[in-house]
C-alpha cells in the first residue's frame, strides 16, 4: 500500500498522542476520555483511506481487509437481515466518530434495498456486548434508523412510519444484529426471534 499524505499525517499524529499517553502515568479521566476520542477519530480517518485505497487497486488480492468488511445484509423471508460486526456506542461516547462510521456502512451495504419498504416497518436491533449486566439504554441506537433512511431503505423514520425495540445480550463476539421489515408481521417476528437465543 502506498501511503498518502493523509494517512501518514493521521498515523503520526495517532503515535504522539499514543506516546503522550504512554509516557504519563497519572491520567485524570478527562485525559483518557480525549484519547479515546482521538483514536476513535483515528481509526475513522485510517479506515476512511483504506476504502479509497481499495477502490483504486487493479486486483482483488490488493485490497486491505477491515472490520467494514464485515458489516453485511441480506434480505431473508421478506426481512432485512443487517449484520453489524461491533456494538452501538453509548450515549457518552457519541462524541468519538464511530457512530458516523457504523452508519455510512449500514447505508452503504444496503442501499442495492432501495425503495424495500413503503409502508410502516418495525425494526428490531439485537444488541450483544462483551460485559454482564450492562444497560441497553446507554446504547446509542439512532444511527440504524438514519442509515436506513439514507439509503433510501425506508421512506422515514418519523412515527408515521417506523417504531423499534432493542434487546441486549451478552456474547464472547460483540455485534449488532439487525432485523427490519413490515409493522404488520410484528407479533409473528416476535414470537419467533426476541426471545431466541
Amino acid at each position: 500500500m502506498i501511503i498518502s499524505e493523509k494517512l501518514r499525517k493521521e498515523l503520526a499524529s495517532l503515535e504522539e498522542t499514543s506516546n503522550s499517553v504512554l509516557q504519563n502515568h497519572s491520567l485524570t479521566d478527562l485525559q483518557i476520555e480525549n484519547f479515546l476520542k482521538s483514536l476513535e477519530k483515528a481509526r475513522y480517518n485510517i479506515l476512511t483511506e483504506i476504502k479509497i485505497y481499495n477502490k483504486n487497486v487493479e486486483f482483488e488480492y490488493e485490497k486491505i481487509k477491515t472490520i467494514d468488511d464485515e458489516y453485511k445484509a441480506k434480505l431473508e423471508d421478506n426481512i432485512l437481515k443487517i449484520y453489524v460486526p461491533e456494538v452501538m456506542p453509548s450515549y457518552k461516547n457519541i462524541k468519538t466518530h464511530t457512530h458516523k462510521r457504523i452508519l455510512l456502512n449500514i447505508a452503504e451495504i444496503t442501499k442495492e434495498f432501495t425503495g424495500l419498504f413503503e409502508t410502516e416497518v418495525f425494526i428490531y436491533i439485537k444488541i450483544f456486548d462483551k460485559i454482564k449486566g450492562w444497560d441497553v439504554d446507554n446504547k446509542f441506537i439512532k444511527p440504524i434508523a438514519d442509515a436506513l433512511v439514507l439509503s433510501n431503505v425506508i421512506k422515514d423514520d418519523n412515527i408515521s412510519k417506523m417504531f423499534y425495540c432493542v434487546q441486549g445480550e451478552y456474547s464472547e463476539i460483540p455485534h449488532t444484529e439487525i432485523y427490519v421489515f413490515d409493522s404488520k408481521n410484528v407479533n409473528e417476528f416476535l414470537e419467533k426471534y426476541s426471545m431466541k437465543k
